[in-house]
């Protein structure tokens, strides 16, 4: 779970960063409630970032709209303005992946018995060994996603 959110957090700011470099950047929510980042528009995207200096392509809903020149300083608040959104989104992930593990924990910790369900559809409980793997695993991965309990 860990690997997949630095693997995500990767992918996004190098997509961030190449974006803020020369391109618009677009934002949308998906049915999930996840937020995602592009440099080219999606239906029912947000425009975050302007770059006004590159021609828009026809289709684009933007590009009807007028665009005023932005000066460096125009630019660089722009960017600062995009890296905190980016932020804060990256940290309302994190914060969810942390609850749902935490979820999961307690789940696990409270459970007199766990089970597993076989591909018949039946339920095998595990033996007491199994159990505690399980509880350990989902520890781990409570540490992982919110950091060691102090």
């Amino acid at each position: 779970m860990q690997r997949t959110l630095a693997i995500a957090t990767l992918i996004l700011a190098a997509g961030v960063g190449a974006a803020l470099a020369d391109g618009d950047i677009w934002r949308w929510k998906d049915a999930q409630g996840v937020f995602h980042y592009s440099d080219q528009w999606v239906p029912g995207s947000e425009l975050i970032k302007s770059n006004s200096n590159r021609p828009r392509p026809a289709d684009d809903p933007s590009a009807n709209r007028s665009v005023p020149d932005t000066t460096d300083a125009d630019r660089t608040i722009q960017q600062q303005q995009t890296a905190r959104t980016v932020a804060a989104d990256v940290a309302k992930v994190k914060e969810k992946q942390c609850k749902d593990a935490q979820d999961r924990y307690e789940k696990a910790i409270q459970a007199r018995r766990l089970y597993k369900t076989t591909k018949d559809g039946q339920r095998e409980y595990m033996s007491d060994a199994e159990a505690n793997e399980i509880r350990v695993q989902a520890k781990n991965d409570v540490d992982l996603a919110c950091g060691p309990a102090k």
